[in-house]
């Protein structure tokens, strides 16, 4: 994208919608970089300290009238969220995971914080439309957060009808601003976005299933609860959920309006992690944030009922012993903080300089066969557009007709030699598939024409021209 090509039309871009290849490409374009991953991984750990700030925030907002209290309980909140293990597993990765999470965090923010009788809102509602079309334009199941928070801007929005319709036009009017580009994306390649976001994803949820490399939702599930981190934050949402409806009287009706949205939105995004024919482990870290937001207004409710002079309350003791839970349960977040002085050792430069070590001989045009793409854009060389998405579309492309190849711009191993003899490469990179998967790479080791140059790197095999 940063070179001038288009998600979809010029190469695959599976399962997703095109907002996060945007973003990154556009920060590759503007810093001139050919740190990809670093980069990468940068926007999610930033989108990370960013989600913590915004928890903050909310329990600060919720806690108005006791800003001392909400500040305490809003860092145990933000400790319960880094130190889940499902939260530590997902996060930090150069994947749309932490933007799409802090798009919605920030316009829950929004939401939670607008006083709908008393300021402008119209402007607070097309910056939710935005966010949230942002959201779902880096991964499409997120459209039914959308029409969640539509639902609630409108119940929450109060008044009069038409006071009502405004606030939801505005809304509107901030889905079709950042809709647009995506939306253009779409209808200049319509049938390759529909294979990219449904018969790929299709033929590769079936391939998984075939080979046994799925995991089971139910029992996934039951593992995410039974892990100490977060089965101390999911007693302390029953627990607190409980008394906050016991007490709820407590609440001012529009304070009992934002409670009852903060928490249905972490059921929400369990059952979004279901939809997908295939479940992950970091599917189950998205509803976190959410459900450490959720206990704001139980916490507040409780709070309502000591009296005024009580200065040390059983619920902030309780939501900070919690808190120290989860980081004596998880201490590897904090024994890895050690990384932080030694930069040289970071994944993402390590392999940028693994890369420069692997195609240091390779001569121009400098094109490299391999099924870790990577490796080769990192160290500045070039690679085929059908590979772009490195072994994940391979696998199952043969499954694909020639014309759904042809249009999605993919190559499977039966394919591989007919793509290699139109455009040779200058050099080819294998040992990215190990174990199960290896038999995968051997059609680009048969193309290696005899004489080629070996080199082992890093239990990488690179080839190249004499």
């Amino acid at each position: 994208m940063a070179s001038g090509q288009a998600v979809y039309r010029d190469f695959s871009y599976p399962s997703q919608l095109p907002y996060h290849p945007l973003l990154l490409a556009t920060l590759y374009q503007s810093l001139g970089t050919t740190h990809y991953l670093l980069v990468g991984r940068l926007v999610s750990a930033v989108a990370n300290i960013l989600m913590m700030a915004l928890i903050l925030l909310i329990f600060r907002s919720v806690f108005r009238d006791r800003r001392d209290e909400g500040l305490l309980l809003g860092l145990a909140a933000a400790v319960l969220y880094l130190f889940n293990p499902f939260v530590d597993y997902a996060a930090g990765f150069a994947w749309n995971h932490d933007v799409v999470i802090l798009c919605v965090v920030g316009a829950l923010w929004l939401l939670l914080t607008t006083d709908f009788q008393d300021q402008p809102r119209c402007w607070r509602a097309a910056c939710l439309g935005i966010l949230l079309t942002v959201a779902t334009g880096m991964r499409i199941t997120t459209v039914i957060v959308e029409l969640a928070f539509l639902v609630a801007l409108f119940w929450m929005a109060g008044g009069t009808l038409s006071n009502r319709l405004w606030t939801v036009l505005s809304f509107l009017a901030g889905v079709v601003i950042a809709g647009v580009w995506p939306l253009w994306i779409i209808v200049r390649s319509p049938q390759a976005f529909w294979l990219n976001l449904v018969r790929i994803p299709t033929l590769y949820g079936r391939w998984l299933h075939e080979i046994g490399m799925t995991l089971d939702k139910g029992a996934m599930t039951v593992q995410a609860v039974l892990t100490p981190g977060y089965l101390i934050l999911v007693v302390l949402a029953f627990g607190l959920g409980w008394a906050g409806f016991h007490y709820r009287q407590r609440l001012a009706p529009w304070e009992r309006q934002r409670a009852a949205v903060a928490a249905l939105l972490p059921l929400l995004f369990l059952v979004i992690a279901y939809i997908p024919p295939t479940m992950w482990l970091q599917y189950l870290a998205v509803p976190v944030p959410f459900l450490v937001i959720a206990l704001a207004y139980p916490l507040l409710a409780l709070g309502r009922g000591k009296p005024t002079g009580c200065t040390v309350r059983a619920e902030t003791i309780a939501l900070s012993a919690a808190a120290l839970l989860c980081v004596l349960a998880n201490p590897t977040v904090l024994s890895r903080t050690i990384s932080l002085l030694v930069p040289e050792e970071w994944e993402p430069i390590r392999l940028h300089r693994l890369s420069q070590e692997l195609t240091r001989q390779i001569q121009e045009p400098k094109l490299v066969l391999t099924l870790g793409p990577l490796y080769a854009i990192e160290a500045g060389c070039g690679i085929y557009p059908e590979l772009s998405s490195g072994s994940i579309v391979y696998r199952i492309a043969d499954r694909m007709t020639p014309q759904e190849r042809r249009v999605t711009h993919t190559i499977g191993p039966a394919t591989l030699a007919e793509m290699v003899n139109e455009r040779p490469p200058a050099g080819v990179i294998v040992g990215v598939e190990r174990k199960r998967f290896a038999d995968l790479e051997k059609p680009l080791r048969q193309i290696v024409p005899p004489g080629w140059d070996r080199q082992d790197v890093d239990a990488l095999e690179v080839y190249f021209r004499p």
